[in-house]
């Protein structure tokens, strides 16, 4: 699947859903990498917590 496609299919997410705080967001982010990461190489692994780095990083400095 292509960036552009994920993109599209992140973005149409329904108005109505609940959204998780960012520590529920980011340990279902983790259990997802978690679940991938013996199908990945080192730095594709490091490349995914480097994402979750930021996303939790951005919940954190908008709760400041």
């Amino acid at each position: 699947m292509r960036a552009e496609q994920i993109v599209d299919l992140i973005a149409c997410a329904s108005p109505q859903a609940q959204v998780p705080g960012n520590d529920l967001l980011i340990g279902m982010l983790a259990r997802e990498i978690a679940a991938l990461s013996y199908k990945l190489t080192e730095q594709e692994l490091y490349r995914l917590i480097a994402v979750g780095s930021l996303v939790y990083e951005r919940g954190r400095r908008s709760r400041i």
